[in-house]
């Protein structure tokens, strides 16, 4: 099984909100553990996750990362075998 694409685990994310009432506050309590459950894929400890819940008055605008000139050693081995955590990467979730 090929591993779980950034927008794979997104959509997973917003059908578990729709179908089970105990999740958001699972997701929100513990994000490595859910992401990693449903990507079926450990989430590296490198990675931090953030859930933000947004409201009418408090809105997230989510904007990629700036160009980086130089990959760091630790990252690197996050995209050697092809996948990694970013969506400039080929959105691909875990390694």
């Amino acid at each position: 099984m090929a591993a779980a694409t950034r927008n794979d685990v997104e959509k997973l994310v917003q059908q578990q909100l729709s179908a089970d009432p105990e999740f958001r506050a699972r997701l929100l309590a513990d994000p490595r553990a859910v992401v990693s459950e449903l990507s079926g894929t450990a989430v590296p400890e490198s990675v931090t996750i953030e859930v933000h819940e947004e409201s009418l008055t408090h809105v997230h605008l989510v904007i990629p990362a700036a160009a980086a000139s130089e990959i760091p050693d630790g990252d690197l081995e996050l995209v050697a075998g092809g996948t990694c955590w970013s969506n400039s990467c080929g959105g691909t979730v875990g390694p």
